[in-house]
């Protein structure tokens, strides 16, 4: 399989907006850039903005190669094209456009990203993204068929053209080039991780209407994460939201890339949610130390208590995460 030599990670939306960061030298050929107090206050530049969402922007580098890749697109198009703005991404040089699963705050951006492209752009996800979802909270409201603006016809229609997985297979990985990959379908193996079955009948939780035509627990089936092998250094591997589990995503990572080291992990860990049990944050830090992980930034609904606890028991592994932060591993 083919490595990159390096990869540069743009974060494009994000939760957290902080100018206060520091850039850092991580060591072993790592960096973080941020973008800082002078270019806010910089009043010939946009200050970026946040929101409850996540957007990746990925280039990997092979020789006198590149693939670039857009890893979701946030919860609405307003913040993601403003921030490509603020921090000079050139979105014709997006090649492909990933969307880890069919919930808003990942899908949110696609229309106006590819209505500001004006040439037909590549978009993978699951074929169970499409599907009618539902939200049952706590308080006995119900957020009712919250995906129906995302679907296939109107992505054909702003120019995307949908590179679909279906199932549950083991297979479904797509080569995006230079060492860079999507993880299809991942298995529920850790047995702390993934979703868990509601208590009662319209319990609080996600459900989905399902291809058969029955309604229930929202799987999150159509979940995908991105992969990118970096020569030297190991793979560095993102989550959307982990529903399938963050250690679940490290592990279907190294079954398709071989049993390498795993040099970072940056994404939403799924650990910030009322329902979380608090034991999942510690159980999720013991095995990020068992696959020998070198950096972690724990994202957008990744919660406090998961960004307190790993800045608390691995500080040197510890990334805090911020819109405009620029990471490079690599050369």
């Amino acid at each position: 399989m083919f490595e990159a030599d390096g990869v540069e990670i743009t974060v494009l939306v994000e939760n957290w907006v902080d100018m206060l960061l520091p850039d850092l030298d991580l060591g072993d050929g790592t960096h973080c850039l941020r973008n800082g107090l002078i270019d806010h206050f910089d009043q010939r530049r946009l200050p970026p903005q946040a929101e409850n969402g996540i957007s990746l922007l990925v280039t990997a580098r092979s020789g006198r190669h590149s693939s670039t890749v857009l890893f979701d697109v946030g919860l609405t198009g307003t913040v993601l094209t403003h921030n490509m703005r603020a921090l000079g991404v050139d979105a014709t040089q997006i090649e492909q456009v990933v969307i880890s699963h069919g919930h808003p705050d990942h899908y949110g951006g696609i229309y106006e990203f590819l209505e500001s492209v004006e040439r037909t752009v590549p978009v993978a996800t699951h074929r169970d993204a499409f599907l009618p979802r539902y939200a049952v909270m706590a308080d006995g409201r119900s957020s009712m068929y919250y995906n129906q603006a995302f679907t296939m016809d109107d992505i054909e229609r702003r120019g995307g053209r949908l590179v679909l997985g279906a199932g549950r297979r083991e297979g479904g990985a797509l080569d995006l080039g230079c060492g860079m990959f999507t993880t299809g379908f991942i298995p529920r193996e850790v047995p702390f991780e993934g979703p868990v079955e509601p208590s009662a009948p319209h319990a609080p939780g996600l459900y989905q209407m399902r291809s058969d035509g029955s309604y229930g627990l929202d799987e999150v089936i159509d979940e995908q994460g991105l992969i990118i092998d970096v020569k030297d250094k190991g793979l560095v591997v993102l989550t959307g939201c982990a529903h399938a589990g963050v250690l679940n995503t490290i592990d279907r990572a190294r079954k398709i890339c071989g049993d390498r080291p795993v040099h970072a992990v940056l994404g939403g860990f799924h650990l910030g949610f009322p329902t979380t049990p608090a034991a999942n944050v510690d159980l999720t830090l013991q095995g990020m130390r068992e696959r020998g992980v070198s950096h972690i930034m724990p994202m957008h609904c990744s919660g406090l208590s998961t960004h307190a606890a790993f800045r608390a028991e691995v500080p040197d592994r510890y990334v805090q995460p911020a819109v405009g932060t620029v990471l490079r591993f690599g050369r």
